[in-house]
């Protein structure tokens, strides 16, 4: 297939520049402009950019600094969620002058910790949704322990109520239920970009209304992973399985596009509350800098994951605009 665009279109469209050979004077198949294009040759014809950048299931990531993590503060005893995989409690909390319900918890490593509230930052920021992520300064007694001084936890809020938002068992209803809320794409990739392997049905929650809610992210980012390393993506495989060739030629257009707007995290300031965890900052700001260097890796990642058969075909764009394969 060979197909042209422009410049500026080719930069709305990064992964399409990596396949790009110069041609001059020539008019853009995406917005009709005649001028310095860039002509696109692929073995599988892949879905063009305006069928792409129409596609209403394309989230883009906004690429802007990351939310702010917030502190909240426990000031009474949760009670226990059961037939979590982990030890979690709904607690009353305060946090900025109002109070809240927050989903505590307290036994995470400083590593999980710092896992889920970047997952959360990144997934936000990406405008998929996850509930808002805190620090919770509660002392140990409120959450089942022994008595002790306060200690910083691993939070976030409550949407809905507990009996409302619940998981869905059922793997074709809930992977249904979350493309009509146009994130399955979405999630798929931030699975990639986080580099996140636990990802299943009881990780998203749903209300009857279908409304979608991300959790439990800390087994993501783990530690001696390098930037450009695979880990299984369930959801992923999930929207893979089963499909033909061209369904999946499809399906990788689509995450690309995803991927392709996804941007190096702006850090802005780590969350000083990290200061009183052990550290937590060094973690941070290490889990922040193989985020920067595994965007450069995820349209290779996604694209061996998704069609393997076509190869990844890894071309750069001399300083001069010139082509180089």
């Amino acid at each position: 297939m060979c197909a042209t665009l422009c410049l500026s279109c080719v930069r709305r469209f990064p992964q399409w520049e990596r396949m790009a050979i110069l041609c001059i004077s020539t008019g853009c198949f995406c917005c009709d402009a005649f001028a310095h294009a860039r002509t696109i040759r692929s073995s599988i014809a892949p879905l063009s950019v305006k069928d792409m950048a129409a596609n209403t299931n394309v989230i883009k990531f906004s690429g802007a600094e990351l939310p702010e993590v917030l502190e909240a503060s426990v000031h009474t005893f949760g009670q226990r969620i059961g037939g979590s995989k982990n030890d979690v409690w709904l607690c009353p909390a305060y946090s900025g002058g109002r109070d809240l319900m927050i989903y505590v918890k307290p036994r995470l490593s400083v590593r999980q910790i710092v896992a889920e509230l970047l997952s959360s930052q990144l997934a936000i920021s990406a405008g998929l949704p996850c509930p808002q992520p805190y620090l919770v300064n509660l002392k140990p007694q409120f959450v089942g322990g022994p008595r002790g001084a306060p200690e910083f936890c691993f939070g976030c809020e409550q949407v809905g109520s507990s009996s409302a938002v619940q998981s869905v068992k059922n793997l074709a209803i809930a992977l249904e239920m979350l493309k009509k809320a146009k994130a399955a794409e979405g999630v798929a990739v931030l699975d990639e970009w986080i580099a996140n392997p636990v990802r299943h049905t009881n990780d998203i929650l749903f209300n009857p209304e279908g409304a979608v809610w991300l959790i439990d992210h800390e087994g993501a980012l783990a530690a001696g992973l390098s930037p450009g390393e695979a880990v299984s993506n369930w959801l992923a495989m999930c929207l893979k399985n089963g499909l033909p060739v061209a369904d999946r030629v499809k399906l990788l257009s689509m995450l690309r596009v995803k991927s392709s707007s996804a941007q190096a995290p702006k850090i802005g300031r780590p969350p000083v509350e990290l200061g009183h965890i052990p550290s937590g900052m060094d973690l941070y700001r290490a889990a922040m800098e193989f985020l920067r260097q595994r965007v450069h890796e995820l349209d290779r990642l996604i694209s061996q994951r998704i069609v393997p058969e076509q190869g990844y075909l890894e071309a750069g764009i001399e300083s001069n605009g010139a082509a180089k394969l």
